[in-house]
């Protein structure tokens, strides 16, 4: 226990320290505004001046912004599929660079450009143009080291406009889906000078931008928080009159369609409003619905009784059938040592103290079978028996507690516990699931329409679930790295795999505490993992509308793995499970002293191993020291590794015989086996041949799209 605590400290430590570092020190940059400024030539071209301002942290050799001139937007694709105006008009013909300046603290910077592309990083004040896949890219070489730095390019952007027979238009994506970083604050201003009748704009991609006509020459068009992978593009309609001089004619009148158009544009956009808030709307009805299900199916109305005797529910209930009849749950490891505990208060296990022979440990736990009191247990009280024995007739406690979960059975055998503890709680009618199986397959039904529903949803919103050239490169390149790197890969993840487990059960741990219900442990299990995944989303993806599905599968999978987790007591026991409580509430604030003398309670005997089955051993040990009690007990008191065993839930069981735990090991030694005869073999010539490629595949991979970042 001692050794998870420091575990989970250091690598809290560790996490807190690098994130620390990162905000302070790690290498990093932002945009935190971007201005473009748009002249309608009447040639047709597209004058653009476009400001960056970047926020260096750290040191940085410049800058490069990919200028796309052929059109890519999803969303005018996405809903319009009869083509009635070729889309090959709204490629430009070529990008001409004019201006590459820097501005920093009001000093401004003019580059020179180098044609011959051969510059190296920390050179200055030269840029470099490239055209590949229709993109125009542009480096800019300014070394940069924890500053803030505006950087201007003027270029011109050949035969963008359209010219229809009735009308001229400015189709353009500015902003391409391939930006390394959030652009903080996007402003977009398009002029089209002499322009004397009505201009139209309408803007595509984020739902947050808002797009302005403030004269009929100037139009406008803003976005904050453009993510990674998004793009912003922006169509404006004007007097043909102003490109005049134009090639490119479409011999078309276009402006009722492209009204048609974007207006089937806004019109799905309204309904994929509507459809992420009909989403919301089924989650939140399927949330009152299983609220509904708990207070008709789980758990019984508690009676306050008097006089009730503690003697009596003793004599009737073993702590661990007592624990799970008053948590209505299954059992739980810390059972396991009340029920040790109550055999050694009932005299069937003998316990004495001997002191131990030097090291850290000041006494030593020794107990033996009473063979003369054993036909006195029930078959619950016989399992443990047996299984803490293990055919021996004398042990060290301490040392068994400890072995105990280390051992390969020992989830084979809590199972096998369990499903005795099972029937003896079905024998009394206790803890009898009350969902009937008509509902449990209603609430399988409404997780099928969930799951439609969110399909359907994701669908609707233009989202591919399948790419088949995406995922037959994909599948390459697993192909070609996966089996390669899988050892690493796999050593790579030990450390957050192991740090998800052990946090998981600390949040069980932690409910348990409180209630060992299974509803609650599930619930919240699922509610953090759930949690974790929507908070990702949320951050990191562009497509925020996928937080409401994670929403609805959340609750929906809620409602199917606890329904049939939700237990009641048959009227019979509810009195029972009344007392039960009773008994709990007693110890736990400490009533039992108003009866009598506290001095004379043997604790021993009457409440610490139900405590314990209760989750409160560490509320009545704090009682318990400093009383002047039985020598023996207390030296059992003071011993901290005994007390973790009674206080911690015998959380030592959970981590290394529950499956969790299991799957670690074997996780850890297949790891260590394939990473070491990944070490031993190899082709290091092979290896940089493998790596040369990957970083051309992924150059060409990232040149998808228009974007920019910094190098």
């Amino acid at each position: 226990m001692k050794k998870i605590k420091i575990l989970i400290t250091l690598i809290l430590t560790i996490t807190l320290f690098i994130i620390f570092q990162n905000k302070v020190e790690a290498k990093s940059y932002s945009i935190e505004d971007m201005d473009i400024q748009v002249t309608v030539e009447e040639n047709g071209d597209a004058s653009i001046k476009q400001k960056i301002t970047y926020k260096f942290n750290g040191q940085y050799n410049g800058i490069y912004i990919n200028v796309p001139y052929n059109l890519e937007d999803t969303e005018y694709e996405e809903v319009v599929k009869d083509y009635k105006i070729n889309e090959n008009l709204y490629n430009g013909t070529s990008i001409n660079v004019q201006n590459v300046y820097s501005i920093t603290n009001g000093i401004e910077k003019k580059y020179t450009l180098d044609p011959t592309n051969y510059v190296r990083n920390g050179q200055e004040g030269i840029y470099t143009e490239e055209n590949a896949y229709g993109l125009h890219k542009i480096k800019v070489y300014s070394p940069s080291n924890n500053i803030t730095k505006t950087f201007e390019i003027d270029y011109v952007i050949k035969d963008l406009c359209v010219k229809h027979n009735d009308i001229g238009e400015l189709y353009y994506n500015f902003i391409g889906g391939a930006w390394d970083v959030t652009i903080k604050k996007l402003n977009i201003d398009i002029y089209i000078p002499n322009n004397t009748q009505n201009i139209n704009i309408w803007g595509h991609g984020p739902y947050n931008g808002q797009s302005k006509i403030i004269d009929n020459t100037h139009a406008n068009f803003q976005v904050k928080n453009i993510k990674p992978g998004q793009y912003v593009a922006s169509r404006v309609l004007f007097d043909n009159s102003n490109i005049a001089s134009s090639t490119k004619l479409s011999g078309i009148n276009a402006k009722e369609i492209i009204f048609k158009d974007e207006g089937e544009i806004v019109e799905n956009k309204e309904q994929k409003n509507a459809f992420t808030i009909k989403i919301i709307i089924f989650a939140i009805c399927l949330l009152i619905y299983w609220i509904i299900l708990l207070c008709v199916f789980e758990k019984d109305k508690k009676y306050k009784l008097v006089n009730v005797e503690d003697d009596e529910l003793f004599e009737k209930y073993n702590p661990m059938i007592a624990g799970c009849i008053q948590g209505s749950r299954n059992i739980l490891a810390r059972d396991i040592i009340a029920v040790i505990l109550n055999l050694i208060n009932k005299k069937i296990i003998k316990l004495d103290l001997y002191d131990a022979l030097g090291g850290t440990v000041k006494y030593n736990y020794l107990i033996a079978k009473n063979t003369e009191l054993e036909n006195q247990m029930d078959e619950i009280e016989k399992y443990i028996y047996t299984w803490v024995f293990d055919g021996k007739e004398t042990i060290n406690l301490q040392e068994r507690l400890t072995q105990m979960p280390k051992e390969k059975e020992a989830n084979k055998k809590f199972k096998e516990l369990n499903e005795i503890v099972e029937k003896d709680l079905a024998n009394i009618k206790a803890n009898e699931t009350k969902v009937p199986m008509c509902i449990r397959g209603f609430n399988i039904f409404l997780f099928i329409i969930s799951l439609l529903s969110i399909y359907k949803h994701i669908l609707f919103n233009g989202f591919e679930v399948y790419n088949s050239d995406l995922s037959n490169t994909l599948l390459v390149m697993f192909i070609i790295y996966g089996i390669a790197f899988l050892p690493l890969f796999m050593g790579i993840l030990y450390v957050p795999i192991n740090l998800i487990v052990i946090i998981r059960h600390k949040i069980n741990k932690s409910v348990q505490k409180i209630t060992g219900q299974k509803v609650v442990t599930t619930t919240i299990s699922l509610l953090v993992l759930f949690g974790v995944i929507i908070l990702l989303t949320y951050i990191f993806s562009t497509h925020k509308y996928i937080v409401a599905d994670e929403i609805l599968i959340c609750i929906a999978t809620i409602i199917i793995l606890t329904d049939n987790l939700m237990m009641k007591n048959n009227p019979i026991m509810i009195e029972d499970y009344s007392k039960l409580n009773m008994l709990k509430n007693k110890i736990e604030e400490y009533t039992l002293m108003e009866d009598r003398d506290i001095e004379q309670v043997v604790l021993w005997e009457k409440y610490l191993s139900y405590a314990v089955s209760f989750g409160i051993a560490n509320k009545i040990m704090k009682r318990i020291k400093g009383l002047n009690l039985d020598d023996d007990l207390l030296s059992f008191i003071y011993n901290n590794q005994m007390i973790d065993f009674i206080t911690s839930d015998y959380y030592l069981f959970y981590r290394y015989a529950s499956l969790d735990g299991k799957f670690m090991k074997t996780y850890k030694m297949t790891t260590e086996k394939m990473l070491k005869a990944m070490s031993e073999g190899g082709n290091g010539s092979g290896s940089r041949r493998r790596i040369f490629w990957r970083r051309r595949f992924l150059w060409r991979w990232t040149e998808a799209g228009g974007g920019g970042g910094a190098f």
